[in-house]
């Protein structure tokens, strides 16, 4: 177990080191321990020699320390000494109510002049590491493109294959497309029927065709089936418009329709419609009075044979 844990920053505070409430991994002989928080109950377990536990620890410092033998201190005046006047400064007095870098959320627990100093100071590495960063970037930069000719310490920052710029070996250059490159989603009205994303999402609200008539399957089914259907008819649509028209009219022969008045029988009672010479026929039932009511094959006209009866 690691020795060099920060002390503890405050009475209120479970001294280090200590799981977060919460923490789902493994803890030796946790489950044997009771009538204590989980923090202080961690805490004693980590820090206990007879409990047997891994030599690495998987818990790391939530912020970077300086370096082991650097004096905070000396570290703040260098900053001084290289900025000129500033606000900055080693020893800052309780009170000061101007802006502190790293301050406010990295710090807390101790006196204002010690925790001003540990943020000021982590400020500083900070900046000096972007810094240095920045003149490797700028080194490797002039290297490359061979405005400066390395030493032997620098010889190790070309790490490229070739200088930069490179020489162009062809007038117009074919445009390069990274097989692997993020490719734009395409709208599934564009997609073919065989491509496993032609859906809409559960929760899309937009419509969809052919949908409305599809039930009893979830919704990317459903709209995946809808939208093959749609691309179907829509492909027939575009062949459609391609093909001639051409118009052939069908020859339309007699249709056979029931005859309204019948040879061999009576009208039904309650018939409504017109019967030919009905008017002069009397004393006989409907039924019989409209047996033939067109006389056809008789000779005479219903007219006829009504003023003969009359006679």
């Amino acid at each position: 177990m690691p020795q060099d844990m920060p002390p503890k920053k405050s009475i209120l505070m479970t001294p280090d080191p200590y799981h977060t409430p919460g923490y789902l991994g493994y803890c030796p002989q946790f489950k044997y321990q009771i009538g204590s928080t989980f923090g202080n109950t961690t805490h004693r377990l980590l820090t206990n020699p007879n409990v047997a536990a891994s030599a690495s620890s998987v818990l790391t410092d939530t912020f970077p320390r300086l370096s082991q033998g650097v004096d905070k201190g000396a570290f703040i005046r260098t900053r001084t000494a290289s900025w000129g006047d500033q606000k900055l400064t080693e020893k800052m007095v309780p009170g000061y109510t101007g802006y502190i870098p790293k301050m406010q959320n990295h710090y807390f627990g101790s006196r204002y002049a010690d925790t001003c100093g540990s943020a000021i100071a982590d400020f500083e590495s900070d900046q000096r590491g972007h810094t240095a960063k920045r003149d490797n970037m700028r080194t490797l930069t002039a290297l490359q493109t061979g405005k400066l000719k390395p030493a032997d310490g620098q010889k190790n920052l070309i790490t490229a294959s070739y200088q930069t710029p490179l020489k162009p070996i062809a007038r117009q250059a074919k445009p390069y497309y990274s097989p692997g490159s993020l490719q734009h989603v395409k709208s599934p009205y564009r997609m073919s029927n065989a491509e496993a994303k032609k859906n809409f999402m559960s929760g899309y609200t937009g419509f969809v065709p052919k949908a409305r008539g599809l039930m009893g399957m979830g919704y990317p089914v459903l709209t995946n089936s809808a939208l093959c259907e749609f691309t179907n008819e829509m492909g027939k649509n575009v062949t459609l418009k391609t093909q001639p028209i051409t118009i052939q009219r069908e020859a339309r022969g007699k249709v056979e329709t029931q005859p309204i008045y019948p040879e061999g029988t009576g009208l039904v009672p309650h018939y409504t419609g017109h019967i030919p010479a009905q008017k002069f026929k009397f004393g006989d039932t409907f039924g019989h009075s409209t047996y033939n009511a067109l006389k056809i094959g008789t000779g005479m006209t219903p007219q006829q044979e009504a003023i003969i009866s009359v006679q």
